[in-house]
């Protein structure tokens, strides 16, 4: 079934973001706790993390986006050593005022090893995460964006085709009013009211999911609008084996395929026209439905057809994917379907 995916209440943007930062100044403050003490670390902690904050961001929300995801590697290259040389002097400086704290050991290995390198591995680290986390959330905002625009050509194509039956079953039921008034038949005020549920039905009630009851209740509107065509009682069977269970399908889902046993069975035109519905509930929440009826020697005149079963095979497609089995059994006489999907 096609619908839109439930948005998270946080974006993985945000989620990596405060992951990152809070790791981060985790990071920072447990060293400068270790190296120089309470008071100091706060300090520090909080020096080092706005210098990694203006490294960071400048890299996330200007470099990357506007120069690097835009094929400009050179440009990006070129600013990324700029802002390292601007930085580098704010971070050394900083760090030099905390030397004298430093406990011993790291001070002569600072001496040794140099503070510089150091400094320059950080930054460089710093700007490093911050493109690549770039990357990873443009990579997750571009498949969100297309999963949404898969969605709505899904759900377009849906309404086309639906759009498509509407007027093909609205077509055959006026056919049938048109001929009662001919007549001046009775029947006519009956078939009217009729007419006006399945209107309201279809206008009102199938913009999503409907219960498998209204949609029985839909079809047998439609038999009864049949029937009123005929004096003899017409040989139509329905067996619902879901009777009192709350199950949801997708609207309009049955009524092309009864159409189709409709206009290929002759219905009420030949004496030993039948046809014969039966609904049940499979294993795994899964509906069957199965529709069978002999095959007339020419479709009913009466019935414009086409649609029916081409259009159920392309809405099933697009609600179900491959999570559906339509079975199509044709016979010199007789001609069936069997429908298995998921239900709600």
């Amino acid at each position: 079934m096609v619908s839109s995916p439930p948005k998270p209440f946080l974006s993985f943007s945000v989620v990596t973001h405060a992951a990152f930062w809070l790791i981060s100044f985790g990071f920072v403050f447990y060293l400068s706790y270790l190296n120089f003490g309470t008071p100091e670390a706060w300090l520090r902690g909080l020096l080092i993390f706005c210098c990694h904050l203006v490294n960071f961001y400048i890299c996330y929300s200007f470099l990357v986006p506007r120069y690097f995801e835009k094929n400009k590697r050179g440009e990006a290259l070129g600013l990324l050593l700029l802002v390292l040389a601007l930085l580098t002097p704010a971070r050394y400086y900083i760090e030099k005022q905390f030397i004298p704290v430093l406990n011993p050991v790291n001070r002569e290995f600072l001496v040794k090893r140099g503070l510089l390198p150091f400094i320059i591995f950080s930054e460089l680290s710093i700007a490093t995460i911050a493109s690549l986390l770039r990357l990873a959330v443009s990579n997750e905002e571009r498949k969100i964006k297309m999963n949404e625009l898969e969605n709505l050509h899904l759900q377009t194509e849906l309404r086309f085709l639906k759009a498509q039956m509407n007027p093909h079953f609205l077509f055959n039921t006026i056919n049938n009013i048109y001929s009662l008034t001919l007549s001046k038949s009775e029947k006519a005020p009956a078939a009217l009211m009729k007419l006006s549920a399945l209107l309201r039905y279809m206008l009102y009630e199938t913009s999503g999911t409907v219960s498998l009851s209204k949609e029985m209740e839909t079809l047998q509107g439609f038999i009864e609008l049949q029937q009123l065509k005929f004096k003899e009682k017409l040989n139509i069977k329905t067996e619902d084996g879901t009777a009192g269970k709350d199950v949801r399908i997708e609207p309009m889902l049955l009524m092309p395929l009864f159409e189709n046993a409709v206009k290929y069975s002759g219905i009420g035109i030949f004496h030993n026209a039948k046809i014969v519905l039966k609904i049940s509930l499979a294993e795994n929440n899964r509906l069957e439905l199965f529709i069978s009826n002999n095959k007339s020697d020419s479709p009913s005149e009466n019935e414009a057809g086409g649609i029916g079963i081409a259009n159920i095979q392309k809405r099933l497609q697009l609600l179900y994917a491959n999570n559906y089995t339509l079975v199509i059994d044709e016979r010199q006489d007789q001609f069936s379907v069997t429908l298995n999907i998921p239900v709600s």
